[in-house]
């Protein structure tokens, strides 16, 4: 496989990854086709394809070149242009769209990268596992993280108690199943070097730390849910939102750090010295 094909796919994978846990439908979409743009200048280039840099004219030349994959992959043409029309209004303009209208074109990229990489995965004689298994790896570190296992644990606890409430009398159990808002929920740990992708990956202290932190999140969002019905939201429009938390850290190396805090400390030192040679002045004058 060549290099630059296989760095579109790791790239769309990653982008991909991050429209799934999205909360806000602007990212969601940016990303999302973002990541089936660059699965797309990945089955080009192996099909000795020019991919080109216009996104419209890229998506005409799949819509030529590759018009059975698209179909294979269960998405209409007017969805898929449907999709590229949303994509570039949330770019230029303060679009917001529906939690539904984004899960779905979430599910399109889905079917459509996965599609790709079923084909380019058949071109080299591999298997779709094993291909998937090499990407991921690049991006999280493992097809499966640290966490995984933990936090499918916490989903079926969450199910269970979502039966146990309909036999309370507290809903209907497969309603209440249904709602369960695990069932709607992605968690992803994301970093760039090998080290920390691999405790991502591997460290099963950092995953039960993780799914303690997915725990939470739920409990968040059903904290949401009942705000929303205190508000009085009627009921079928309560689950309808999406919700995230954004957060990072963004390290340097010690010298850096250093660095950094040597150039405030200098900008500090010289403001000080200005304002007190100030002083001095207006005291000479008489002020």
């Amino acid at each position: 496989m060549k290099p630059e094909v296989k760095d579109r796919l790791i790239t769309g994978l990653a982008q991909y990854l991050s429209a799934q846990s999205a909360g806000s439908s602007r990212f969601a979409v940016a990303d999302g086709y973002l990541a089936i743009d660059n699965y797309f200048s990945a089955i080009l280039l192996d099909t000795g394809i020019d991919p080109t840099r216009n996104h419209k004219t890229k998506l005409d030349l799949m819509l030529s070149h590759f018009k059975d994959l698209i179909s294979k992959a269960e998405i209409s043409i007017d969805d898929l242009k449907k999709f590229y029309e949303c994509w570039q209004k949330v770019r230029y303009s303060s679009a917001i769209l529906t939690p539904n209208e984004t899960l779905n074109f979430v599910r399109l990229s889905y079917r459509l990268i996965s599609a790709i990489t079923q084909e380019i995965a058949r071109r080299y004689d591999k298997s779709v596992d094993v291909l998937e298994e090499e990407l991921y790896a690049e991006v999280l570190g493992s097809r499966w993280s640290s966490f995984e296992e933990e936090c499918s644990y916490i989903h079926e606890m969450w199910q269970q108690e979502a039966e146990i409430q309909g036999e309370m009398g507290h809903g209907a159990k497969l309603g209440n199943k249904m709602l369960n808002p695990s069932n709607f929920c992605e968690i992803r740990a994301l970093a760039d070097d090998p080290v920390t992708r691999d405790i991502l990956a591997n460290d099963a202290n950092f995953g039960s730390a993780v799914a303690k932190f997915y725990q939470s999140f739920l409990n968040l969002v059903v904290q949401v849910q009942n705000t929303r019905y205190e508000r009085g939201i009627e009921p079928n429009e309560i689950p309808n939102f999406m919700l995230s938390l954004r957060l990072r850290y963004q390290g340097q190396t010690m010298e850096e750090i250093a660095e950094d805090w040597g150039k405030i400390i200098s900008k500090a030192m010289n403001s000080f010295k200005q304002s007190k040679k100030s002083s001095e002045r207006s005291d000479d004058n008489g002020v």
